[in-house]
């Protein structure tokens, strides 16, 4: 563990890790968003994080300054942060402890990264990982959210199955997940990674509906009772907006109905990448859609609600 600090390593049981990672991996926020939601709701507290000096790019990721004033108040670097909910210990038997992982992908010593992240999770006991990704494709926003899946054990595959999660079959470039799992893999940690797939015509981020498909499907997997009634209706308006910047536009309208039908005659989720189809037809943002801030008000203010009455 040469390059990950832990401040204060927590004594946890049975632990499972739960991450996702901006960059290749977050099409339209989605993982990372996820990943912000639980920290949230369960109030998660940061206790190690990895080094960024030997894995970025500086000048492809730029560090951020803040200032006051004219003052330098801080030096804000690419983060891969940890975090720990302990479960109540007067819960059921193997009620699990939980490691959230909050992190970009890097650019350089993937191996070496993922290794940092595999040395962390065995010094705080972890068993088990679940990562989310996002991904572009040719799928229409007035349907469910496809989600796909990978694991590295065939008893994860059968909750996946249980958990109606369609098994993934893609095959060619990957991102910092699949070296993650790889490497848990061989330090004998099981994992699972969790795709959600984002309508490539819409450009507003975080995409609402993919983060709540994806925790749903957590929640199914892993049985942790999340609390997604408020982020629900979120993703609903969500959507709904989107319906109406589609219906104004007849072009956009008449290819949004084109991936309807692709969908329903193609068996499982019909996922298609969109491929160089990305910038094709496009919802904009701008002054259309809410901004990522906007988008989250309603689940941030339900958040504070949900913990001024405590839970």
């Amino acid at each position: 563990m040469e390059h990950a600090r832990i401040t204060q390593a927590p004594d946890l049981e049975h632990a499972i890790l739960i991450g996702a990672f901006a960059g290749w991996n977050d099409a339209a926020s989605a993982a990372t968003w996820a990943v912000k939601f639980l920290i949230n709701q369960w109030e998660a507290t940061a206790f190690a994080e990895i080094e960024s000096d030997p894995f970025f790019d500086f000048t492809a990721r730029r560090p951020e300054v803040r200032i006051t004033n004219g003052a330098i108040r801080r030096i804000s670097w690419p983060s891969n942060r940890f975090y720990v909910h302990r479960a109540a210990r007067d819960e059921e038997p193997r009620r699990r402890d939980i490691v959230l992982l909050l992190g970009e992908e890097p650019h350089y010593n993937w191996k070496d990264f993922a290794q940092e992240v595999v040395d962390v999770c065995r010094a705080v006991n972890v068993e088990e990982m679940v990562l989310f990704g996002s991904l572009v494709a040719e799928v229409p926003h007035t349907m469910p959210v496809p989600i796909q899946g990978t694991a590295t054990a065939s008893g994860i595959l059968k909750r996946m199955e249980r958990a109606d999660i369609e098994k993934s079959m893609y095959e060619g470039p990957t991102g910092i997940l699949a070296v993650v799992q790889d490497v848990a893999r061989k330090a004998g940690i099981e994992s699972a990674s969790l795709w959600g797939a984002a309508p490539h015509y819409v450009s507003a981020t975080p995409n609402l509906p993919v983060s709540q498909a994806l925790l749903e499907k957590l929640d199914a997997l892993c049985s942790f009772d999340l609390r997604l009634q408020d982020l629900a209706r979120a993703s609903r308006r969500f959507n709904e907006r989107v319906s109406s910047l589609v219906a104004a536009d007849p072009e956009v309208a008449a290819y949004v109905q084109q991936l309807e039908e692709r969908a329903h005659e193609r068996p499982g989720s019909g996922i298609s990448l969109a491929g160089d189809a990305s910038g094709t037809h496009r919802v904009p943002t701008e002054g259309e859609l809410p901004t990522p801030e906007e988008a989250i008000h309603d689940v941030e203010e339900w958040l504070r609600q949900f913990r001024e009455q405590g839970g």
